[in-house]
């Protein structure tokens, strides 16, 4: 079956190729403009991976999911000596059953934390599938910067904490960071993967900076969301700088100061 789909595209390009020699160009639409180009001409354009029509960030959630994706898993591939691994949001554990198969390798542990209870279950039976359930830790809690109760609105990869009780929302358990570690007596972290759909600096808050040492950080930031928590720009700006980390997106923009209500997606940070 493999075979014969790769007869059927090669012969497709053929075909294409005789049309583009034909009519004399090859016409591409992409970043928001029309290119033209020889027949021959090799273009960065893939199959399974189109370049997107629009803007560079147009497909911003696509492709910067796609970049951390892969830094993840190749910083991960270089850890040794039981590597230990927190995912804040993991959903139906895409990051934490990839992560698990890398480090179940060395000894290693994912600690996989999804407060919304239909995606729970959806990750813990992703995990038994893989046999990963010596190597990945679920935790049913929300991480926040305080221990208590909070509402959870629940809308599938996009679920939320709300301060306030809606429609669609359950109550779930909250817990910080350093409780969290601490359960598990760990005193120094390897990777931190957070997707939170806002609530990030309620999760940064809550980790015990001062006793417990931390390797990367992938975040992704929610600008527009962030008012939803009671802090703003300048309050992550702040956090920043107290703990002395340059933030930088999946295009290697830094971001220094946070104005705009813009979606960011996933950044990375790196101590000064």
């Amino acid at each position: 079956m493999i075979k014969l789909k790769s007869i059927i595209y090669k012969a497709g390009i053929a075909s294409l190729r005789m049309f583009w020699c034909i009519r004399g160009r090859r016409n591409i639409k992409a970043f928001g403009e029309d290119y033209y180009v020889t027949a021959d001409t090799i273009f960065p354009n893939y199959r399974k991976f189109k370049l997107p029509k629009k803007g560079c960030t147009s497909e911003i959630v696509r492709y910067a999911d796609y970049v951390q994706l892969h830094s993840v898993v190749h910083y991960a591939i270089q850890l040794k000596k039981q590597p230990i691994i927190i995912d804040i949001g993991a959903h139906h554990g895409a990051y934490a059953i990839i992560l698990g198969k890398i480090v179940q390798k060395t000894g290693g542990q994912v600690i996989a934390v999804e407060p919304n209870p239909q995606s729970f279950n959806v990750l813990r039976e992703n995990i038994r599938l893989n046999k990963l359930e010596d190597t990945i830790i679920c935790e049913q809690v929300a991480i926040a910067d305080k221990k208590g109760q909070m509402n959870i609105e629940l809308i599938g990869s996009e679920s939320k904490l709300k301060l306030n009780k809606t429609k669609h929302s359950c109550i779930v358990e909250v817990i910080t960071l350093a409780q969290l570690l601490s359960k598990y007596n760990i005193n120094c972290v390897d990777l931190v993967i957070i997707d939170v759909e806002g609530a990030e600096l309620l999760v940064l808050r809550g980790f015990p900076w001062q006793s417990v040492c931390v390797g990367k950080i992938f975040c992704e930031l929610h600008p527009y969301a962030w008012k939803e928590f009671d802090y703003e720009g300048k309050d992550f700006q702040k956090f920043l700088s107290d703990n002395v980390y340059r933030c930088f997106d999946m295009y290697l923009n830094e971001h220094v100061t946070f104005y705009s209500e813009t979606y960011i997606g996933p950044t990375f940070f790196i101590k000064e």
